[in-house]
């Protein structure tokens, strides 16, 4: 049994290059194509660069909404709130050990003991 596939000569005949290939037309083809692209992307760039230059907008322009004085007035206050925990932190008891201003213990700052106990294993613990 012998299978076969209708051709379609009429759809693939844009396609086709014809008996012998060209090179050198398929190389210009494709720099012109690149050359219409370039000069139509700078030609984009442009007019986009003089429009934004002069003032206009891109896109859709929205009107802003008025701003609610109640909710910066509780931005404000929370972020004042914010710097005077950082302030009561940094003039605060508490230790930070990453902070190299705190002074750290060395071996000549740790008092000692002037007096020596032996202990002796045999005797009784107290």
């Amino acid at each position: 049994m012998n299978l076969s596939l209708p051709k379609f000569k009429s759809a693939s005949n844009p396609f086709r290059y014809g008996d012998r290939l060209n090179p050198s037309r398929d190389w210009l083809m494709l720099v012109a194509i690149a050359t219409v692209l370039l000069i139509a992307s700078i030609g984009w760039n442009v007019w986009l660069f003089l429009r934004v230059t002069n003032g206009d907008a891109i896109g859709t322009a929205t009107v802003q909404q008025s701003l609610n004085p109640a909710s910066i007035d509780s931005v404000n206050t929370l972020f004042q709130s914010r710097a005077a925990t950082e302030t009561n932190y940094k003039n605060s008891h508490f230790v930070d050990p990453s902070n190299p201003t705190v002074p750290v213990a060395t071996p000549a700052s740790i008092p000692t003991s002037t007096t020596t106990r032996v202990v002796d294993p045999a005797a009784p613990a107290s």
